[in-house]
């Protein structure tokens, strides 16, 4: 039998040499831990859009009494507007006012001045409402135009027969000019109505304004009938009518 030292055919002390050098070999080496980074959350917050709440308008209701003052406000807003956009002067048609019926009219007033002078010139006192079977003045209408006016008046007599009083505003004050009276058909110069030119054995000038400043279209002779249009208006120490081709004198209008 071999001996120890000479197994497997090799020395003893090689065997040694390579059994330490095969423990060499196995030395491990020591493991290092790695930490592990981790990136850390972030919270992204979360955007929200506000609600917007609208208000939602609504019509107020409004009575029926509210709406019949708020026009009745309106038509006397606007009337005075009107007077000055529109001044009689320019009208195709005066204002027609209707009468009060009484004797309680302001003492300054046009009514009031037609009263005076158409009392004189008759002869008849003025009532409200005359009496039956008696002859007296009682207003039917007034026509009021730019600082002058025409009062119609009735004389309560059989025949129908009525009175045209004509007066006019200056310095403040009316004054009566003149007055006609006949049947209601024959009163003339009126708005809507014709007149008769009279001039013997002239013309009349008509112009182009209310005013003895304003140029002459044309001329009217004796016996011309014309159709008025508008006025009365009190310019130049004149009354003044309007046909269609312009402003007649109220004068040249008026039978002498």
């Amino acid at each position: 039998m071999l001996p120890a030292s000479r197994v497997a055919g090799r020395p003893a002390a090689l065997r040694t040499r390579r059994s330490r050098a095969s423990t060499v070999r196995g030395v491990r080496l020591p493991r290092f831990g790695w930490p592990r980074l981790a990136v850390p959350g972030f919270a992204v917050p979360q955007l929200t859009i506000p609600t917007i709440a609208l208000h939602r308008w609504s019509v107020p209701r409004v009575s029926r009494t509210a709406w019949i003052v708020a026009a009745v406000v309106a038509v006397l807003l606007i009337a005075p507007l009107a007077y000055v956009l529109f001044p009689p002067g320019r009208t195709l048609a005066a204002r027609h006012a209707p009468a009060t019926g009484t004797a309680t009219a302001p003492a300054d007033s046009a009514q009031m001045a037609a009263i005076s002078g158409v009392e004189s010139v008759t002869g008849l006192r003025y009532a409200g409402n005359c009496p039956a079977n008696a002859a007296c003045l009682s207003v039917l209408r007034q026509t009021v135009g730019q600082d002058a006016a025409v009062v119609i008046f009735s004389t309560a007599s059989s025949g129908g027969r009525q009175c045209a009083g004509y007066v006019y505003r200056s310095g403040g004050r009316w004054h009566f000019l003149n007055a006609v009276c006949g049947l209601p058909g024959q009163l003339s110069p009126l708005v809507g109505h014709d007149a008769t030119v009279h001039v013997p054995g002239s013309c009349a000038n008509v112009r182009d304004r209310a005013s003895l400043n304003a140029g002459v279209v044309t001329c009217f002779y004796d016996g011309t009938v014309v159709h008025i249009e508008g006025g009365p208006t009190y310019a130049d120490s004149h009354i003044w009518w309007r046909e269609k081709r312009g402003w007649i004198a109220h004068e040249f209008l008026i039978a002498a």
